[in-house]
This record gives structure tokens, C-alpha cells and sequence, in this order.
């Protein structure tokens, strides 16, 4: 009988390119470089060196459509400069490092591609678990634990709410995993991760346990990311399968949202009444602050840089769309948006992808935020996978290969 168990992989470019980029965009995503004033997250200097490194030791080939849409924002962008106010220098190169790597094709095989979603999971997998004991440990009346207090506080992220009560006045402090930038970021991962879970491996009780650290991260996104998806993700199933999904998701969130904490999640619901809430912060304040001038600065945008400048009448958290219309304008801002599509789903229209489109557009405020640019990157190499019969073999658990195999010699 064929040896159908997973070779060992040697040491490559290739691996160890993907191994920042997922360790840094996981474990490492409040880390930063402390410049001055400044901090820089420590994922951009180390992956944009790594990217270099791969441009001179690896052949690669350019997407001609990618540089076509990506030349002509540029062009457009310094066009309307023109005619701002204010811009900053800064932001426009900072955005062309960030998505540079984009505009590059390098070959990573499909095996090792597979190799990279199995870490990707086991690494999502501690976090959650992380995250529960987070939420369970202040439950039962412990402080909240964060494992990179230890470091000097100079070299962690500033500027997120990396936790914050789950109600004002509360004990508790809603779980980050410990290493995201914040418990709605934190779901996000966790919903990717369900998705990647039910559309390539299918290990229920890891499902669970994901599900369950969404559910007690009290963050929405995550758990839109999976309402907006999930017809589409429960169609990929077996009747069975479905079935029990249903009922599993059902019966924890009944007995969660009957909770004392399940009513502070559920009481979220209408947040969309309050121009103060959360949702109108990210969903619908900054759109309103597109309109607040002059019709030009509609069309030509009000300079990059320019929504951390500005005081607005009211808070307003930009997601990539309203940044690039209200800094860049709204034609570059079409351009821009064709060329992350084609990015994302070039070749490649999966649940999966929709997944990290929704998440880097409308969940995070990820226009120039390199954590979750290069997890979007990171994500478009490996989810482009053919799953050939060997590798199809290869995804299926030891222990069922073991059954398999005890069948098969009882047949003989």
C-alpha cells in the first residue's frame, strides 16, 4: 500500500517568507519598532526586508493588471494633489510600500501551501483557547492576563482598544487572545479560521472551540463575517453535517445568549440607533464625513493623510473605503478598490476570500494598517490551492487514515 503520509519539508525561501508573515500577523501584531515619536509595527520593516530578499534570491513575474490599476491610482492620486489643501508625503509612500508585494507573483507549491493553512489553524486554535481561558479566569474572579505585559511597554501598539470592559462599569474585560489588536480583531481571525476549518478539514471539535471564543470575545465582527457567509459555507456540507452544525451553534448560543454575559452581546443589536455606538463609528459616521465639505473635495478628495488631521464633528473610525474617498477621492478610490479585488479573488472566488474581503474592508481599519494588509497577503498566497487527490489524502486526519486502513485489511 502507498505511503500517503506528509514529507517532510526542507528549509526554504519560500517557507520562511510565509513564516513571518504569519507569525507577524498573529502572534506579533502589537509589537513595534519605537522610533522617536513614532512606532513603526514591527511586521512592516520585517516582511517588506523579506519581500526584498525573496525579489533578488527567487524568480518572480509581475500581474500586468495589478501594475495597470496600481500605476494609475498613483497617477490620479498625484494629479489631485494639485489641487488639495494639505497632503502628507509620509502616507503616500507608506501605502506604496505596504502594497508593493501585491504587484508580485512567486511560485509556493501547493503542498506547502497546505502546510501553512495546517499552522495557521494550530496557531488561531491556541488563541482561542487563550482567549476562553481570558474570559474564564476573570468569570471565576481572577485579573485579565495579558502575556505581553512582560515586555516594555515602548515596544507595544498604541492607539487600539486591545481591551475595555464588556460593559461600562464592569469587571471584565472582553479577551484579545492575548496577542490581537483588539477582541473585534481577534473574532475576525477566529471567523476565518471556522471557514478554513469546515471548507478544508472539517475537525468538528476544533469548530467548537472556535465558536465558542468568538462567543465570548463579545465582538460582533467576527460573528457577521459568519451570518453574512454562512448559507454559502453550510452548502458545502453533507446534510448531516449541516445539520449538526445547526444544532451545535444553536444550542450554545441559546444557552449563551440566556446568560447574564450573552445580554450584553445581544444588547448590541441596536447600536446603529446611536451616532456614539460602534457601529455608527465605523459603518456610517465616516461616510458622513465625505459630504461634510465642499462637492470638489467629494470628487477630488481632501489630501492623504488627512482623516487623522482633521477634527470631525463627531467620532469616526475610516475603514479602506471612506479613507481612500475622503483622502484620495472618489475615482482613485474605485481604482484602488479594483485593484485589492483583483488582488483577492483573481483566479480565486471562494467563501474563503470573501471572507478576508469583508474583513479588510468594512471590519478594520486596515487601509494602511500593515497587520492586516499583510494577513490579507498572506492569506491570497495560501487559499490559492488546488487540492489534488494526494493532497486531498493528506488533509484527512491520522486517526481516520488509521480506519481506512484496518477496513481495507479486513476486506483482504
Amino acid at each position: 500500500m502507498r505511503d500517503i503520509r506528509i514529507k517532510k519539508h526542507k528549509i526554504t525561501m519560500e517557507g520562511l517568507f510565509l513564516s513571518l508573515l504569519l507569525v507577524f500577523s498573529t502572534f506579533g501584531q502589537r509589537l513595534v519598532i519605537p522610533l522617536g515619536s513614532e512606532r513603526i509595527a514591527l511586521i512592516f520593516p520585517i516582511t517588506f526586508a523579506a519581500f526584498l530578499i525573496m525579489l533578488f534570491l527567487r524568480e518572480f513575474s509581475l500581474y500586468s493588471i495589478r501594475l495597470f490599476l496600481f500605476i494609475l491610482f498613483y497617477i490620479l492620486a498625484l494629479s489631485f494633489l494639485l489641487f488639495q489643501e494639505a497632503y502628507s508625503a509620509t502616507s503616500i509612500l507608506f501605502l506604496l510600500m505596504l502594497y508593493l508585494p501585491f504587484l508580485f507573483k512567486f511560485k509556493f507549491e501547493d503542498e506547502l501551501k497546505l502546510k501553512y493553512l495546517r499552522r495557521f489553524q494550530n496557531i488561531i486554535l491556541f488563541t482561542a483557547f487563550f482567549g476562553i481561558f481570558q474570559f474564564a479566569s476573570q468569570a471565576a474572579g481572577m485579573i485579565f492576563t495579558d502575556p505581553l505585559s512582560i515586555i516594555p511597554s515602548n515596544f507595544i501598539q498604541l492607539g487600539y482598544n486591545t481591551t475595555y470592559p464588556i460593559t461600562y462599569g464592569s469587571p471584565i474585560s472582553k479577551p484579545n487572545g492575548g496577542f490581537y489588536l483588539e477582541p473585534s480583531l481577534f473574532s475576525q481571525f477566529l471567523a476565518v479560521s471556522i471557514i478554513i476549518e469546515v471548507l478544508f478539514f472539517k475537525r468538528w471539535t476544533r469548530v467548537f472551540v472556535l465558536f465558542v471564543a468568538i462567543i465570548t470575545s463579545f465582538s460582533g465582527t467576527g460573528l457577521t463575517i459568519l451570518i453574512i457567509l454562512g448559507i454559502p459555507l453550510l452548502l458545502k456540507l453533507k446534510f448531516k453535517q449541516a445539520l449538526a452544525v445547526i444544532i451545535a451553534g444553536a444550542l450554545v448560543g441559546v444557552v449563551f445568549f440566556n446568560s447574564e454575559y450573552g445580554s450584553v452581546t445581544s444588547g448590541r443589536a441596536d447600536e446603529y440607533n446611536s451616532q456614539n455606538s460602534s457601529f455608527s463609528i465605523r459603518f456610517i459616521n465616516p461616510f458622513k464625513a465625505i459630504f461634510l465639505d465642499e462637492q470638489k473635495d467629494v470628487l477630488i478628495g481632501h489630501g492623504p493623510g488627512q482623516t487623522e488631521r482633521t477634527q470631525f464633528p463627531y467620532e469616526a473610525n475610516f475603514t479602506a473605503i471612506p479613507k481612500l474617498w475622503y483622502e484620495y477621492g472618489f475615482l482613485p478610490m474605485i481604482i484602488f478598490m479594483l485593484f485589492l479585488m483583483h488582488c483577492i479573488f483573481s483566479r480565486n472566488i471562494t467563501i474563503l476570500t470573501a471572507a478576508i474581503f469583508i474583513m479588510y474592508t468594512f471590519l478594520s481599519g486596515s487601509l494602511l494598517q500593515p497587520q492586516t494588509i499583510y494577513f490579507t497577503y498572506f492569506m491570497v498566497i495560501i487559499s490559492r490551492l488546488t487540492l489534488t487527490e494526494e493532497l486531498k489524502q493528506k488533509m484527512i486526519p491520522n486517526k481516520i487514515k488509521v480506519r481506512k486502513r484496518r477496513k481495507l485489511k479486513l476486506t483482504l
